[in-house]
């Protein structure tokens, strides 16, 4: 196997001078990183870096005006959410989003639906491989809720949950969907030292089962604790690609954090 053949099995997520414009403001400029398979990848930067907006393009919510993205040998660009979603990229929001009234089941059950492969007419009839569809189904939230410390809740109205709760719900949801890939926007968002504690603790068991995690978050335990590269943004620009080391060490980062224009 020749170094490059080796290089591109290792990776898994590759993006390539992507940039998004909002009128007259340059959300995202010309940003190129790639992310190694079972690596946890960082994404920080000041409030209006354009971090959220990175993601909402790598997860096809947004549509990017130039550059290309690569999902394992697959070209992203054009492609739809939910079939970006279909081949294993999952995402969390920044804002949580679930099902408010649904039950908690119920959120994570509704993570399945891009597993199904039954009749369309079995939506209406309910036959046995759409039973057995949900009994399955059924039997795997119940085990990603007692992952995430909600398997006592199953039953509970999603939007009665403390946000705590509501925040390892929507991993749950997103883990739902099988995905390679979880990029997860400011998880740690809201959440008090313990809960952070048990975030830290269950991603980074995602990490040892071979999940792939992009976490964009401005908790620097948590990313310093768990990721294995930390891309820094700032003004929609790349302004360093390091270890969490190398990164916390370098005084252009620490100026954009404590407000400084850098030149």
């Amino acid at each position: 196997m020749t170094p490059a053949a080796g290089h591109d099995a290792d990776r898994l997520f590759r993006a390539e001078a992507l940039s998004k414009r909002f009128g007259g403001v340059q959300a995202v400029q010309a940003i190129s990183f790639e992310i190694t398979r079972g690596s946890v990848f960082a994404l920080i930067g000041p409030n209006g870096a354009g971090k959220s907006t990175l993601l909402n393009l790598l997860n096809g919510i947004t549509t990017a005006d130039a550059g290309r993205m690569w999902f394992g040998a697959v070209d992203l660009t054009g492609l739809a959410a939910y079939r970006r979603a279909r081949l294993g990229l999952a995402r969390t929001f920044q804002k949580i989003r679930l099902f408010r009234h649904l039950t908690v089941l119920d959120n994570v059950l509704a993570g399945f639906h891009v597993h199904h492969h039954i009749p369309p007419w079995q939506y209406v009839l309910h036959g046995g491989a759409y039973r057995r569809d949900r009994a399955r189904f059924r039997e795997e939230a119940r085990e990603l809720l007692a992952f995430v410390g909600l398997a006592d809740r199953a039953g509970v109205i999603a939007g009665s949950l403390p946000y705590g709760a509501q925040r390892m719900l929507e991993i749950a949801r997103a883990l739902a969907t099988r995905p390679r890939l979880l990029m997860a926007d400011e998880p740690a968002a809201g959440l008090n030292g313990a809960e952070v504690e048990r975030l830290v603790e269950r991603l980074a068991r995602l990490r040892e089962r071979g999940l792939t995690l992009l976490v964009v978050e401005h908790n620097m335990d948590l990313v310093m604790s768990l990721a294995d590269r930390v891309l820094v943004m700032d003004y929609g620009q790349r302004l360093l690609e390091g270890t969490p080391a190398e990164v916390q060490e370098n005084p252009t980062v620490v100026a954009a954090y404590l407000g400084e224009r850098v030149s």
